[in-house]
């Protein structure tokens, strides 16, 4: 018979399933909070690399022109999330994703309804797993030529919920393991905090709708708020501006206003990451047959730089920032150069780059070495000059510039340069 245990032997067995134990629920925990933080969507990652439906499919057997009429769908759906109607219309959007899988609007369709499921259910638990899935699909049929001002709006109220939820439980989780004893855990407190810094980044876009709120007022009624513009109308658009701007495009839309929606939209989508490979394959489908599109085209270019240099900076991020900021700040300069040198300022994308200049310069201080921030700041200074002398109506432009003068001139004064400022 074999001997048992003795007691100290029985202690340390112990104590060694004790100590697995343990560190199996660290390891746990660990993953747990890895897996949150890649919830974040601060990047087109967050899409997942198949956002593109196959193109056979979208162009072969079930191409637009076969696709069914959805508005009455669309009138339930908003009818049910207004509470008017009891009937659930999931049914019937399940029923036809199965004929129509790759159907852009019927998917974004789905995608809402998904969000207004979860608005009337007590699903806390679940509830951003499910956001999740309804941001995807939405985001997803925007990439597929789903873009309509119906969709844009119903995704930013999607986008912004899911953060708001996102935030709560990494705030959640933060607080909940801020003392904890074991310093990986420790260690990642300190790396949920700063991304309750980058979510209160991304959540700033809610402070950025008046160009969506003013499509919706604009348009209201039109074909514009529901019907999806493709990237064929967008062609044709802007070959016809220069000639006719009231020409039609695609059914019951004129060029002029395909452009004023995908130039709003597209300033918008640029302040959101997940949405940039969009906003950059919007930029090439439209070409630059005129300066002004050039110029709306690089306001939208510069705001995707702003997006990306102010995450830069809410991750803590000093050396991709002063890349960022030193590009950006280029960018705006040889713009105006090439096309702005001379004559008056009356249109907001010919303020843009002065004004964008100025800002990323102002907001870079500490990133830049003395000398070259200088030189920064001097030319920043003459940017606005030329926007306050000009006789430009633009709404809020003289004030913003005079605010941007006087923030730049205290940052001079702070470094001792102050002498320099009167000369502007």
């Amino acid at each position: 018979m074999d001997n048992p245990l003795n007691k100290t032997e029985l202690n340390t067995a112990k104590d060694t399933i004790k100590k697995e134990e343990l560190d199996k629920r660290i390891k746990q925990k660990i993953d747990e909070l890895e897996t949150l933080l890649k919830r974040i969507p601060d990047t087109t990652d967050f899409l997942g690399t198949d956002v593109l439906y196959p193109e056979k499919t979208s162009r072969g057997l079930f191409g637009p022109k076969n696709f069914p009429n959805i508005s009455e769908l669309r009138e339930e759906v908003n009818r049910f999330a207004e509470q008017k109607e009891l009937t659930n219309p999931r049914k019937k959007i399940k029923r036809l994703i199965k004929k129509f899988p790759y159907f852009a609007d019927l998917r974004a369709l789905n995608g809402i309804q998904l969000f207004n499921d979860t608005a009337q259910s007590g699903l806390n638990e679940r509830r951003l797993d499910v956001l999740e899935v309804a941001l995807v699909e939405i985001s997803g049929a925007l990439h597929n030529e789903g873009i309509s001002i119906y969709n844009a709006t119903w995704f930013i109220k999607v986008y912004l919920k899911y953060l708001e939820f996102l935030k709560e439980r990494i705030s959640r989780e933060q607080s909940g393991i801020a003392g904890h004893f074991n310093w990986n855990i420790r260690r990642m407190s300190e790396e949920l905090q700063q991304k309750l810094i980058l979510i209160t980044s991304l959540l700033s876009v809610k402070d950025k709708l008046g160009g969506m709120v003013m499509l919706n007022t604009k348009l209201k009624g039109s074909v514009y708020i529901s019907g999806c513009i493709t990237k064929d109308e967008i062609r044709q658009a802007c070959s016809a501006i220069q000639q006719d701007e009231t020409k039609t495009v695609g059914i019951g839309k004129t060029a002029n206003y395909v452009i004023l929606v995908m130039v709003t939209l597209g300033l918008l989508f640029s302040r959101i990451p997940i949405l940039k490979n969009l906003v950059k394959d919007i930029l090439v489908t439209m070409p630059d047959v005129s300066k002004d599109l050039i110029l709306q085209k690089s306001m939208i270019r510069n705001m995707l730089g702003v997006t990306e240099f102010q995450l830069s900076l809410a991750a803590g991020n000093p050396d991709e920032s002063r890349q960022i900021a030193d590009k950006l700040f280029k960018h705006c300069v040889l713009l105006i150069t090439q096309q702005l040198e001379f004559g008056a300022l009356t249109k907001p994308h010919e303020v843009d780059p002065f004004l964008k200049g100025a800002w990323v310069a102002k907001e870079s201080n500490g990133l830049f070495n003395k000398s070259e921030y200088k030189k920064m700041l001097d030319r920043a200074l003459k940017l606005l000059k030329r926007v306050m002398e000009s006789q430009s109506q633009i709404k809020g432009s003289y004030d913003l510039a005079r605010q941007l003068q006087i923030e730049i001139g205290m940052i001079m004064t702070e470094h001792g340069w102050e002498d320099d400022v009167h000369d502007f």
